[in-house]
């Protein structure tokens, strides 16, 4: 779970309600810790509606299920101050420009409003035009205040868009749409007082999980907001949607557990096992008794609900961990980019355990020219430290593979000099080779380090974020916040070697004391058993 500054809305659909555990639904109040809940529509679902009140201790809210004669209501979402921030959540679309006046009357306090909620809110694509459109831009034109940028959440629009639209106040008319990414609140105003900024964050379930769904959970906090018709930011520190994290469903409750799917989670409850914690005191015998599960999925589920309850990582084998042959530790790596189909390797992050020092490259003037800052990186790898092995965190997939090709097209003389390094990936070792099983929702390395207790700098940042502010830069030439995505960088570089060093003090193994306990045997099998983290969303 990210650290937060603000207050946590957590964002659940219909299906998800209707079709997950109270006991997932448990898991996930402990790990989210919500302020309020938010079921998302447009469709009215009383049913799951009710089980959310049922589930979660806050408020919860279902906006086609909100009185009809009101049509946009105010909530406040506490945090040690009344009122610091809250929500405007309106029924439907429909009724938004007919509630101006409402909406009028709830914004006169507008630096406590993170977002106005309107499910209605989605974007169509027009394929004969190529262009992307915004439904019911009219009624938001006409309803949110001229020369302001207001936020709005939809899930009518999956989790991870965000994208500020500038409006003509007047007829609602497109003037301008940007994917600002982490820079999306600090889009300057519309330039006149005739055009409306809307920054849209959609909450929805998001694609890549499947049949399990997604759950959301939205993070308000205060964000510097620039001046109506300037480029600078202020210290107003208004009200915003400053993260949304989403995870599978599957993340969650029993089925948490590797090898446990809806059907073998309603197979445990009918033998009284509803917690990963009663999953734990129930003997492999009889686990591997109940259909569907045999001994070596009995043996595998323990050994993942153990790793998620305790927080501390598993190995399954006695093979060392990458790197132990070579002298030194390794440096640990990791690189950012304008995107998965990279322009530009525009930042490059070395950790080096042995001194505790970290350098970072980074191209601040010239993103048109990918060279140079691979260059002073080489520059400084083979010349300092030409025998050291690198270490990445599914680097194999990523790093590693933009490296090569960006150094074959823009600095090939380096190109022997790379082929002769030791690469090695932690995440490869772990999760690809079975070695070892890792606490976390998910094998990301945020999920991970976190679970492990990796404290990091709280930069707010994900990998898309940074690289759609490098887009932006090449795009505007905007500035990045280079401190801050530095940091960021480092963090993931620091939290890589936490992890090396946690897997490297984790016991080898042995004859598990609890299954023998439990099972009446000394099975060591378990060694061989392979271990990983539920959910799509790993990378």
């Amino acid at each position: 779970m990210r650290t937060r500054d603000g207050p946590r809305v957590l964002v659940l659909s219909p299906s998800v309600l209707s079709s997950r555990s109270l006991t997932a639904f448990r898991d996930a109040r402990a790990y989210f810790e919500p302020d309020f809940v938010l079921v998302h529509g447009p469709e009215r679902a009383p049913q799951a509606d009710a089980r959310a009140r049922h589930a979660f201790d806050v408020p919860v809210v279902h906006p086609p299920l909100m009185d009809a004669a009101e049509q946009v209501q105010r909530h406040s979402i506490r945090q040690g101050e009344p009122d610091r921030y809250s929500l405007l959540i309106a029924r439907s679309a429909d009724g938004l420009a007919d509630a101006e006046p409402t909406l009028d009357r709830q914004l006169e306090n507008t630096d406590s409003v993170a977002a106005v909620v309107c499910d209605d809110v989605t974007t169509t694509v027009r394929p004969t035009a190529l262009e992307t459109d915004l439904s019911y831009r009219s009624q938001l034109a006409a309803a949110l205040p001229a020369g302001e940028t207001m936020t709005i959440m939809s899930g009518g629009l999956a989790a991870g868009y965000d994208e500020v639209w500038r409006l003509e106040a007047d007829t609602g008319a497109v003037l301008g749409v940007g994917t600002e990414g982490d820079d999306a609140i600090t889009t300057p105003h519309p330039s006149t007082e005739t055009a409306v900024g809307v920054r849209i964050v959609g909450i929805g379930p998001r694609e890549g999980y499947g049949t399990a769904g997604s759950i959301s959970a939205v993070t308000l906090g205060s964000a510097d907001r620039p001046e109506s018709g300037t480029a600078d930011t202020t210290e107003s520190g208004l009200a915003d949607v400053t993260d949304v994290e989403t995870l599978s469903a599957d993340a969650f409750g029993l089925e948490a557990v590797s090898g446990i799917g809806p059907k073998t989670a309603i197979r445990l409850e009918k033998q009284g096992v509803t917690t990963r914690a009663e999953l734990l005191e129930t003997p492999i015998e009889t686990l591997s008794s109940i259909s569907g599960i045999g001994r070596q999925t009995a043996l595998r589920m323990h050994q993942q609900a153990r790793v998620l309850e305790s927080g501390e990582p598993r190995r399954l084998s006695d093979e060392p961990l990458p790197g132990g042959t070579h002298p030194g530790s390794p440096l640990c790596l990791d690189i950012e980019t304008d995107g998965l189909s990279p322009t530009i390797i525009w930042q490059i992050g070395v950790y080096d355990p042995n001194i505790d020092e970290y350098h970072a490259f980074v191209e601040r003037s010239s993103p048109e020219d990918p060279g140079p800052v691979l260059e002073r990186f080489c520059d400084w790898l083979f010349g300092v430290h030409p025998d050291r092995a690198l270490l990445t965190w599914n680097g194999w997939r990523f790093d590693y593979r933009h490296l090569e090709s960006f150094l074959n097209r823009y600095v090939p003389r380096y190109v022997d000099a790379w082929d002769g390094v030791a690469k090695l990936d932690l995440y490869g070792w772990a999760v690809g080779n079975e070695n070892a099983v890792l606490p976390g929702r998910t094998n990301t390395l945020e999920d991970v380090s976190a679970a492990l207790e990796y404290g990091g700098s709280d930069t707010g940042l994900d990998g898309a974020q940074t690289a759609a502010a490098y887009q932006r830069f090449i795009r505007t030439g905007t500035e990045l916040e280079w401190d801050r995505h530095e940091a960021y960088c480092e963090d993931d570089c620091r939290a890589l070697w936490h992890v090396y060093e946690q897997l490297r003090t984790a016991p080898k193994p042995a004859v598990d004391q609890t299954t023998a306990a439990n099972d009446g045997t000394a099975s060591t099998n378990e060694s061989t058993t392979a271990g990983s983290q539920t959910g799509l969303g790993d990378f």
